[in-house]
Order: structure tokens, then C-alpha cells, then sequence
């Protein structure tokens, strides 16, 4: 199987800078998703990764071969990636056998080779009976699984997957996640996967890279994304994240700290290097908001809005210690819910303190395109 290594990746346009610093190793076999925002680098990203641009700084490494940077630039054919477009890019005159067996046919393999490597991929994503139909007959996750199928048969270690599900509805996409797992599972190979749609990102990759402004911000597991973000883009963007100004800060060990959070004294989880401060971030997730228990620490907050979803209530409530900001909150469907202009008590079962240096590179950084994190405008304008 092949690694992949990035290192100090730049790449612009004119004077457009699209990519800068990017540094990201993948190992042999991982699946690692690209997440960011449309106009984040991503596509650019997989196009230097593939070999159809050259980066401007930096290096790119498959395996321990350097296949970009400086004097070097291996063409894409010699770079032995396999490659599923979103708009699958499947030759429409030829059948599904022969689009599968087309590269191994124009690298002059023999006839009885390519014939067996054509019929294991086919096999491998459950086309066997499709073989002999057009494109055009079969559905859009077919023609999807047949571009799988021409990776499998061409023997790539590395494929790259552009945005694969775009084009499918619904349902067609949660079908084609088990597809995408079983691939992975069964070929060992290593997968970069390009997307924009962060339920992808989570349900299928080992590791997600999130990117914003041509900039790498963070890549980590799926849960310490979520449970553990790097700056407050990354806790913004990720499950619907909440940012919430802290004060007093204060580390206790063993990952515990406290702060004051809307006027109560909250304890937070932190990082293990945390310091004390007087102003922080911390960041949370509706589902992590609920009514207080007796035993708890409540905050005072107002219901101002309710949405029924089918089975639970969407609550949009404003703290009585800062009105301006607004806390969404989800509660199963009961016989006596809570009615808007109704005071609750809330809590929070997980609350997490950014980092202080990535808290404090996000706070002077110029707007994210990401979804805006929900800030006090105190904290805003700190």
C-alpha cells in the first residue's frame, strides 16, 4: 500500500493565493477525508495530489518517492492513483466491462489478464450481471460503483474521490457509504476523499482534515473533532458547534478546568497544557444542552421559539444574563413541553476549553467562511 505526505503545501493563481502551509501525512491504507467549504482548496488540493498542477512550494511524497515539488513533477499517469470523479466520467459507447478494463487495455496488458482483472472488480462491487450494459441503463450509484471498479481492476494503492456523492439523493448516498466502507475494507487501499458534506466526512473517514481559506485548521478522528476542536472555525463548523465566551478560566489537572460561563462557575474539560486566562472559548453542541436536574447548576434562560421535528422539539432560548445570544436545544416529544416565554434552568453536559493559542490565532483571524460560531457580542467585539 502507498502513504501519502504533504509538505508545506503552496499553490496560486495569479494573485490568488488558493493553498499555504499545507502539511498532512496519510498512511498506507487510511481513509482520510478532505472537509471544507466550496472555494476552501480542496479540489485544488486533489488536483496537485493527482498531478494535474504543479504546487508553487512544497513537496508531495506517494510511497517514498517524491512525485512533486521543486524540479519534480511525475505526469498522473506515472503517478499510479486511481481517481472517482462526481460526475463519474465514464466512456458512454463502452459497456460497464469494458470502461472497467479501458486503462489496463491502453497499458497493453494482455487480453486473458485484464479479462480476470475486469471480472474480480466487478465481482468485488456486486456488477457482474451489468457487465455488458451501457452506462446510460444503469443508476447513478451503479455507475458510481463501476468507478470504483476501474480503481479496483487498474490496481491503485492511492485513490482520490472527488466529491463521489454529490449527485446522488438521499437515499442512493446512504447505500453508497456502505459501499465506500466495503471498498476500503476489501482493497486496503488508501483513500483521500473530497467533500463538503460533513455527515460524510464522519460516517466514513479514520480521519478528517478540515480545511477553510486555504488553510489546514485541523485533522483528527471524527469524535476529537467534535469533542475536541482546535480553534473555534473548527468548533463552529462541526456537528452545529456552539462557541460560548468563558471568563476566569482556571485548570484543575487531569483534563478539568473551571470558568465563569453566563454568570455560574462551570467546570470544562481542557487541554492537558491548558494555562490560566481571564478570557477563553469554549465550545459545546446542542445536544449536550438540557433542562438542569435539581442537583445541577442551572442558567436561566427564556424560551423564545419551539419547531416539532417528529418525536422531539427544536428550542431556540435566550440566557437572562445576555439576551443576545441564542442556545438551540433539542428535547424528546412529552405530554407537557415547555411553551415559548417559558424561564427553564439550563445545563451542559460536556463543555471544552479551545486552546489558548489556537483561541487566540482564531479570535485576531479575518471572518471564516464557514457557518458563523454563535459568539456574544462581547466576545466579538473583545
Amino acid at each position: 500500500m502507498t502513504g501519502l505526505r504533504l509538505s508545506n503545501i503552496g499553490k496560486s493563481y495569479g494573485e490568488t493565493r488558493v493553498l499555504a502551509n499545507i502539511d498532512l501525512d496519510i498512511a498506507a491504507g487510511e481513509f482520510v477525508a478532505v472537509l471544507g467549504p466550496s472555494g476552501c482548496g480542496k479540489t485544488t488540493l486533489l488536483r496537485l495530489i493527482a498531478g494535474f498542477d504543479k504546487p508553487d512550494e512544497g513537496t508531495i511524497t506517494l510511497g517514498d518517492r517524491q512525485v512533486a515539488g521543486g524540479k519534480v513533477m511525475v505526469p498522473p499517469e506515472a503517478r499510479g492513483i486511481g481517481i472517482v470523479f462526481q460526475s463519474y466520467a465514464l466512456w458512454p459507447h463502452m459497456s460497464v466491462a469494458e470502461n472497467v478494463g479501458y486503462a489496463l487495455k491502453v497499458a497493453r496488458l494482455p487480453r486473458t489478464e485484464r479479462e480476470t482483472r475486469v471480472a474480480r472488480a466487478l465481482d468485488m462491487v456486486n456488477l457482474t450481471p451489468f457487465a455488458t450494459r451501457r452506462p446510460a441503463d444503469l443508476s447513478g450509484g451503479q455507475r458510481q460503483r463501476v468507478a470504483l471498479a476501474r480503481c479496483l481492476a487498474a490496481g491503485s494503492d492511492l485513490v482520490l474521490l472527488d466529491e463521489p456523492l454529490a449527485n446522488l439523493d438521499v437515499h442512493l448516498r446512504a447505500a453508497m457509504e456502505e459501499e465506500f466502507h466495503r471498498f476500503h475494507r476489501e482493497s486496503g487501499a488508501t483513500l483521500v476523499y473530497i467533500t463538503h458534506d460533513q455527515s460524510e466526512a464522519m460516517a466514513l473517514a479514520d480521519r478528517i482534515a478540515v480545511m477553510d481559506k486555504g488553510r489546514l485548521l485541523q485533522c483528527a478522528s471524527p469524535r476529537d473533532l467534535y469533542r475536541e476542536p482546535a480553534d473555534a472555525t473548527v468548533a463552529g463548523f462541526i456537528g452545529g458547534g456552539l462557541v460560548l465566551p468563558v471568563d476566569d478560566l482556571r485548570p484543575l489537572g487531569h483534563g478539568i478546568a473551571t470558568a465563569d460561563l453566563l454568570g455560574r462557575r462551570l467546570r470544562l474539560r481542557c487541554h492537558a497544557g491548558e494555562t490560566a486566562r481571564s478570557l477563553a472559548m469554549a465550545s459545546t453542541h446542542p445536544a449536550d444542552i438540557h433542562i438542569a436536574a435539581p442537583d445541577e447548576t442551572g442558567i436561566p434562560a427564556r424560551v423564545i421559539a419551539r419547531t416539532y421535528r417528529g418525536g422531539s422539539w427544536s428550542y431556540e432560548l435566550r440566557p437572562e444574563a445576555d439576551p443576545t445570544l441564542k442556545l438551540p436545544m433539542s428535547l424528546p416529544d412529552t405530554a407537557t413541553p415547555p411553551e415559548p416565554g417559558a424561564l427553564l434552568e439550563l445545563a451542559f453536559r460536556d463543555l471544552w476549553a479551545i486552546p489558548l493559542a489556537d483561541a487566540s490565532r482564531s479570535h485576531g483571524a479575518p471572518p471564516s467562511s464557514f457557518p458563523s460560531p454563535h459568539l456574544t457580542e462581547q466576545f466579538q467585539c473583545a
